[in-house]
């Protein structure tokens, strides 16, 4: 859909948005004389990256397959087309891409719409990609006005004892005398252009098709390696590295940052934090471009390549969904080096939450003069549990401060509603409800009586049911769960797992039926009870308290794990397809979950329905009533639920827009397919992309549920914590359900 829009003309195209536009860097304050407020701006620090945009629009039929920098600096686009799986050139001109009449791969046909453009240390153009219908590697030397050379062609030949092939590179460069250099997995390799292999060097295992952290200046060759990334000199062939630069973070997105030369030894790394600096043979990193403050922080856009432009300014080239853009980052000396106002945006567990990540740095785009601070309540808290972190919140917003706007998954929103916490939200949200742009099943439920709206979710998990019908049935309530697995002849309603994770699926599939909503307590007698329905789809199913790590040819690992709080792994379906238990509980993200559980589906005759017409709310939002920014936390709000960030497949919920729905439904690219083969080759399955109408069923059920399990996290804690003694057999049933009561009794008058 997006390459239709923007497809006609791929010779004279640039989106420029810059960061500061035309906006004031800050209002004076009232009674501030003129003098006064020039010395306030004068004495601002000034200085700063900003970001401007170059699109990459496509004919109907054409892919991007590669972006690289020549020599001289200029950067080049290489497209395939779909009608012969042939390459296109095209070079940037400063004002438009310009198409070359030769590729230079004339005669060459790439049938996975992917190639890696080489720009050799000895002046030639070399390209690997993939060909065939078996994912052989492939490599040419190209030249201007003559046919593609092969090289290395017996290498590539080599196959392993189950049929593949050996070598599948993941990067590659070419050194100034000629020699080859393959990056496979633990090593890089050298070979002469006549395929004789010269040496090798270790590293560690990239973890992506081609990765981006990969780059040879001179003799110069860094990789990487365990602890940070590793200098080879090329020169001495030795396979001891000569410096080891440490990881900027232990986060994987500083471990595999695109890179680029400086020019004098050192070099440039791009990642979600920014562009960043190393020396050579230095030690320190130096932030140069704050991503937090660009696109570059997007949860989703993936980085791919990172180039230095002639100015010391920077080329990025990033991909979302199917729409590919090359950032520009140019030195602006009278822009303020940080923004002037500071919106604060607070969450227990913002790090898992891209939809307020993606919104937060949408916005500070939009808005350059505002830096949005996200604050990560169990970020960093060492052991402090989640209770001590709501009660110290809690002291902290009773006290009239606190972060703006709150993301309100797991805590005490009743009480945050009753002590006036939570600012009204129904004046902004009312044109957006009025015209069907949000959601009923999103906004109805979170209407009071009185027409208030103190919350809203910015995201829905849908929870999606297949497999026997009956058994799907019983899910409503603790008494048809115990009924239905009361037959002996049934498989398990619930697949294997820990009693704990059993304990978190049967709270969040009927929390509705165990605590009161209106009051937020625990009905009498509904503990016991829930204890006894787990008990017995535990022994159903196999359940412990602990597996061993080596159950079921090493399961068990998988059963301790506890993925999240309502305990649901995210998808069921080989459980299922495998005859283990009798239905799948899925949990829908994105389109990512989609393939294989329709796979198991279309296999077995089965048909996607809604659970409980239920959904788990994500990313619930509000406004804190004591913020001295409430129009612009009304406008983050705003932002948060709106189209532009909706339309961005996450995988943390599907939309609560309308108009954001249509745009997942005709996006071209919907997260491919997806295949699974248990280690034992026991089992394996394969799934495609969701088509359309597939889409629109999934939308079709998401429209149906219209009852958000709202939980409370601490609540659900006890609950497991105080229950699991039964389980272990240190404790009678009557004593555990007695224990969680009354510690929940002494929460609740907290």
């Amino acid at each position: 859909m997006i390459k239709k829009l923007m497809g006609l003309c791929l010779t004279a195209c640039i989106m420029v948005t810059g960061l500061w536009g035309c906006s004031a860097p800050g209002t004076p304050e009232t009674g501030t004389s003129g003098e006064n407020q020039a010395r306030q701006e004068k004495d601002i620090p000034r200085g700063r990256y900003v970001e401007s945009s170059i699109g990459i629009p496509l004919e109907d039929g054409e892919h991007v397959a590669d972006v690289g920098q020549t020599w001289d600096k200029e950067l080049e686009l290489y497209t395939i087309r779909d009608k012969d799986k042939t390459a296109i050139r095209y070079v940037w001109t400063g004002d438009g891409w310009e198409k070359q009449e030769e590729s230079m791969m004339e005669g060459l046909t790439f049938p996975y719409d992917s190639l890696h453009m080489i720009y050799g240390g000895d002046g030639n153009r070399y390209v690997l990609y993939q060909g065939g219908d078996d994912y052989k590697c492939n490599m040419a030397r190209l030249s201007e006005g003559q046919a593609p050379q092969a090289l290395l062609e017996h290498v590539f030949s080599v196959k392993n004892d189950r049929g593949y092939y050996d070598t599948q590179v993941d990067f590659g460069a070419v050194t100034e005398d000629g020699t080859i250099l393959l990056s496979t997995g633990r090593e890089t390799s050298a070979y002469s252009q006549t395929g004789e292999k010269l040496f090798s060097l270790p590293q560690e295992s990239g973890a992506s098709e081609w990765k981006t952290s990969g780059l040879l200046a001179g003799n110069q060759y860094i990789t990487n390696g365990s602890k940070g990334f590793l200098e080879y000199d090329i020169s001495s062939q030795s396979a001891a590295a000569t410096t080891e630069y440490a990881y900027r973070s232990t986060d994987l997105s500083s471990m595999y940052a695109a890179m680029a030369p400086d020019g004098k030894g050192g070099f440039y790394t791009a990642d979600p934090e920014g562009i960043h600096h190393m020396n050579q043979g230095g030690s320190l990193w130096e932030t140069v471009a704050d991503g937090t403050l660009n696109s570059l922080s997007l949860p989703s856009a993936y980085i791919r390549k990172l180039f230095v432009g002639n100015e010391t300014d920077f080329y990025v080239w990033m991909s979302q969904s199917d729409l590919h853009e090359i950032k520009h980052y140019t030195y602006d000396r009278d822009m303020p080096s940080a923004p002037l106002e500071t919106l604060t945006v607070y969450g227990l567990d913002l790090e898992n939450m891209s939809t307020i990540r993606q919104a937060a740095s949408m916005f500070q785009l939009k808005h350059p003069d505002v830096k949005v601070e996200l604050i990560g309540g169990q970020e960093g808290g060492g052991n402090t549990t989640v209770s001590d972190t709501i009660r110290a919140l809690n002291t902290e917003l009773l006290g009239g401060n606190g972060a703006d706007v709150l993301i309100l998954d797991g805590l005490p929103v009743e009480s945050y509603i009753e002590k006036g916490v939570l600012e009204d939200m129904r004046g902004i949200l009312e044109p957006m409800i009025s015209s069907g742009e949000l959601m009923e099943q999103a906004a109805g439920p979170y209407t009071q009586a009185d027409k208030s709206i103190y919350h809203i979710p910015s995201r829905m998990i849908l929870f999606v049911a297949y497999g026997d019908q009956e058994a799907i049935g019983s899910l409503s309530s603790l008494e048809a769960m115990r009924n239905y697995q009361s037959d002996p002849s049934y498989l398990p309603l619930r697949p294997k797992c820990s009693y704990e994770n059993l304990m978190r699926q049967v709270i969040a599939l009927t929390y509705d039926e165990i605590v009161d909503s209106a009051t937020g307590k625990l009905r009498p007698g509904k503990i016991q009870e829930l204890i006894e329905t787990v008990k017995i789809l535990g022994d159903a199913s196999g359940a412990r308290v602990s597996f061993d790590e080596s159950e079921d040819g090493g399961r068990g690992r998988v059963y301790n794990r506890v993925d999240s709080a309502d305990g649901f792994p995210g998808s069921e379906f080989d459980r299922v397809d495998r005859n283990l238990s009798a239905a799948a509980v899925d949990k829908v993200r994105g389109m990512f979950d989609m393939p294989l559980l329709l796979a198991v589906q279309k296999k077995n005759g089965y048909r996607m329905e809604g659970v409980n017409a239920s959904y788990l709310p994500n990313g619930t939002i509000g406004i804190n009533q004591a913020s001295p920014r409430k129009g612009l936390a009304e406008e983050f709000v705003l932002f948060v639920l709106g189209q532009e960030v909706q339309s961005s497949d996450l995988s943390d919920g599907l939309p609560v827009n309308t108009r954001a729905v249509d745009v997942w439904v005709d996006r071209g690219d919907k997260g491919g397919g997806l295949s699974v083969t248990l280690g034992d080759g026991s089992y394996s399955i394969t799934g495609s992309s969701p088509t359309r109408e597939e889409c629109q069923m999934l939308f079709e059920t998401a429209a149906m549920a219209t009852h958000p399990i709202r939980t409370d996290r601490v609540l659900v804690e006890i609950i497991v914590d105080e229950t699991m003694g039964f389980f272990d057999g240190t404790m009678p049933l009557e004593q555990a359900a007695a224990n969680a009561q009354n510690k929940a009794d002494l929460y609740f008058s907290e």
